[in-house]
């Protein structure tokens, strides 16, 4: 905002320059945001994963000694004189064995509950290992709750789990990116068709493949996965949902070993990586277009075995 001011008249503000400055702050603010979006989605498949870890029972708390022998002390001296030295000595004796007895009880009952604790994790890491499908979907489920991408594993076969992953729409993506105006001044303007399509490939790949480095980490027994990359379905007029299908893919454990994650864009690794890849791009823009599922029976049997009432939601 500015001002001017001249003797005998008071400070007024000038409302053009105000809108003026305003809206470039917007246009700078709009500007920084989209940066961060863009950035985020080239680096989705950038996360780490650490290696699941044989689970370890945690330590019961520790007994309150000093607690245990201060109640029976008050219990074995309640009602004897202070005077009476002779039975207060005797009780006391008894406290202290009784608290000992006490302690000694809870002692091999602490142990044993974490025995029995880690006894149970012993077989669940097991089963975890020997790709039991109960667990290995317990594991999967558990690990992609908290996905920016909604996952959720659908079956196990073997060595080798298929896992549903919600992609992005080519509608859902950024529709502006940020710019500069001649003048240097940051600005946003419409992102070219090609360009969309290039940026909506990027999300969808790195979607997938943050999701394969996840069911990797948490399932040590996997070998491969399967991952079908689906739109989040809308209802038709009927009130029906179908989700379409812009990638199906299959990868290799061993495969991921030595991948530069940090530095390979996710559309190159994803053509790299997978040991199959079934997609379709169509026109110059080369945009990800739904597979058909006509001649393909096993996808449309694993998207039959979808909930798309809690996919959509």
């Amino acid at each position: 905002m500015t001002y001017s001011t001249s003797l005998g008249v008071s400070r007024r503000s000038s409302s053009g320059s105000m809108t003026r400055s305003v809206a470039a702050s917007s246009r700078a603010e709009a500007a920084d945001q989209l940066v961060d979006v863009y950035r985020r989605i080239a680096s989705l498949h950038h996360e780490h994963f650490m290696p699941a870890d044989p689970p370890v029972a945690p330590e019961s708390p520790l007994i309150d000694t000093a607690e245990v022998e201060q109640r029976h002390r008050k219990a074995s001296l309640k009602g004897i004189s202070i005077f009476a030295r002779g039975r207060r000595r005797d009780a006391l004796a008894q406290a202290a064995a009784a608290s000992q007895s006490e302690v000694h009880a809870r002692e091999l009952e602490r142990t044993r509950g974490r025995t029995a604790a880690q006894a149970q994790f012993d077989a669940e890491w097991a089963q975890l290992q020997a790709n039991e499908p109960d667990a290995v979907i317990a594991a999967l489920a558990a690990a992609f709750e908290d996905n920016d991408a909604a996952a959720a594993p659908l079956g196990v076969s073997g060595d080798e789990a298929t896992v549903v992953v919600i992609v992005p729409t080519l509608a859902g993506m950024p529709q502006k990116k940020p710019d500069v105006t001649p003048t240097g001044r940051p600005t946003i303007k419409a992102v070219p068709k090609k360009e969309a399509a290039a940026w909506h490939a990027t999300a969808v790949a790195g979607c997938i493949l943050v999701t394969v480095k996840e069911a990797f980490a948490v399932a040590p027994g996997l070998k491969s996965v399967r991952i079908v990359a689906a739109t989040t379905p809308e209802s038709d007029a009927y009130g029906n949902r179908h989700p379409d299908v812009l990638i199906a893919a299959r990868f290799e454990r061993e495969r991921l070993y030595g991948v530069q994650w940090e530095t390979t864009e996710s559309v190159r690794i994803l053509n790299d990586v997978s040991s199959e890849l079934q997609l379709k791009q169509v026109g110059v823009a080369k945009t990800l277009t739904p597979l058909p599922l006509e001649d393909e029976p096993e996808l449309q049997a694993l998207l039959n075995a979808i909930d798309n009432e809690e996919l959509g939601a």
